[in-house]
């Protein structure tokens, strides 16, 4: 009786949905996977093989779950190489790619991977290098939600490395909310010499969409040698956080080109051209670290307007905390740059960033001035730590300003 028992116990397990074994298959081409797609299940892992492959376009519409994600991976790290006009485009939910190389891919209209209306799929562990074209790398469109992007390699992206896009596609498909960009390696970005080439850009059209709230989140992050244009990261969207990226010998900035309520915390910024530049409203800049910088530490821009819609919104009510700057060249903190530019049709950056805060920063340097308010009153600067040496000038140094002077020493 014991032993009916236990059969029947087996049988009505194993016929039970939940208790269905994930599978492994192989597949070696991109109709096998395109095939293959429809029958997965949650738990289940495709495994490409391992080899060179051309020109692939599969669209990844697969259904895991929070708890069984569908595993994409190649058969061993990077051990599947990916070129020509690749592209992934990723619309289902709950999928894991990893372990892929794109070498050389064709970004011209099209990119490697697409995330689109996708929810909670992540790619990990792959390698994007000699990439080129007018598209990027890994592209976030409309309706893509709680994707995650972490452990990737971006080297040598002659065009954009992660784009979030938020255009007028979201009207009908939603924001694109809750990405994250996570501990991966932006690496020797050549120069464009104009703009184009921003190594990470969140929104775009700032003006019309940067009232919009991505809370896109980009941290732990590695830049060396991003040298494509002035914004290492272009943000112009709201929303949106900047947390614990290391900066090294780039040739750009980290930039505010708008939007509101961002956070850009405890960044280290090495030997680069610029540190961090500020456009927009309500943003809270603390406890980054600058040094070296060849340009400025911290620079407010003036604005063509004041509220939204200029090509630069003047800089308003933000907070700037707990910051240090050692060593920039030109300004530790610049209030007011850009005053009275003339853009022709765009307009005249005649704003001036008001009701802002300087709140217990600490500047050092040997050279240029160390906080410098440009035609730029309303703002409130106070409990400064200045260590002036050399060359250094002090401009401006409001409330209760701590001055170590060690220029004659």
């Amino acid at each position: 009786m014991f032993r009916l028992l236990y059969i029947a116990f087996v049988i009505i397990v194993l016929v039970l949905p939940g208790a269905v074994q994930a599978k492994q298959d192989t597949v070696r081409s991109a109709d096998g996977l395109a095939k293959l797609l429809p029958l997965l299940r949650p738990g289940d892992t495709v495994v490409i093989a391992d080899g060179v492959y051309e020109n692939w376009s599969v669209n990844l519409d697969g259904r895991g779950t929070i708890d069984q994600a569908i595993t994409i991976r190649s058969q061993s790290p990077n051990g599947v190489t990916f070129t020509g006009r690749t592209s992934f485009r990723i619309t289902g939910q709950y999928l894991h790619l990893t372990g892929f190389l794109f070498d050389g891919c064709k970004m011209e209209g099209i990119s490697p991977i697409e995330f689109d209306r996708s929810e909670h799929c992540r790619l990990s562990n792959s390698t994007f290098q000699h990439c080129a074209g007018d598209r990027s790398a890994v592209y976030i469109l409309a309706g893509a939600r709680n994707n995650l992007i972490t452990q990737c390699r971006f080297i040598d992206i002659a065009g954009r490395s992660v784009q979030v896009k938020i255009n007028e596609d979201i009207y009908e498909h939603g924001i694109p909310t809750d990405n994250v960009i996570r501990a991966n390696l932006f690496q020797d970005i050549p120069p464009l010499n104009e703009n184009g080439r921003e190594t990470v850009k969140i929104g775009q059209s700032q003006p019309t969409f940067g009232h919009i709230n991505s809370f896109t989140l980009v941290e732990d992050n590695t830049f060396l040698r991003c040298n494509g244009e002035g914004e290492i990261i272009s943000n112009k969207c709201s929303g949106n956080t900047y947390r614990r990226n290391t900066f090294l010998d780039c040739e750009g900035e980290l930039v505010m080109r708008g939007g509101s309520y961002c956070v850009i915390e405890a960044n280290r910024f090495m030997g680069c051209s610029g540190g961090i530049r500020l456009s927009g409203t309500h943003h809270t800049v603390k406890d980054n670290i600058i040094l070296n910088s060849k340009g400025t530490g911290i620079r407010l821009l003036y604005g063509m307007t004041k509220e939204q819609g200029g090509h630069y919104q003047a800089v308003s009510e933000c907070l700037i905390s707990g910051n240090t700057i050692i060593n920039a060249a030109r300004a530790g903190i610049l209030i007011g740059d850009g005053r009275n530019k003339d853009w022709k049709e765009k307009g005249v950056q005649k704003f001036a960033p008001e009701g802002n805060q300087f709140i217990n920063n600490i500047i050092t340097g040997f050279t240029g001035d160390l906080l410098v308010s440009n035609h730029a009153p309303d703002n409130r600067i106070k409990d400064t730590i200045f260590n002036q040496r050399g060359n250094a000038t002090i401009t401006t140094r409001g409330e209760n300003p701590v001055v170590r002077d060690f220029t004659h020493e």
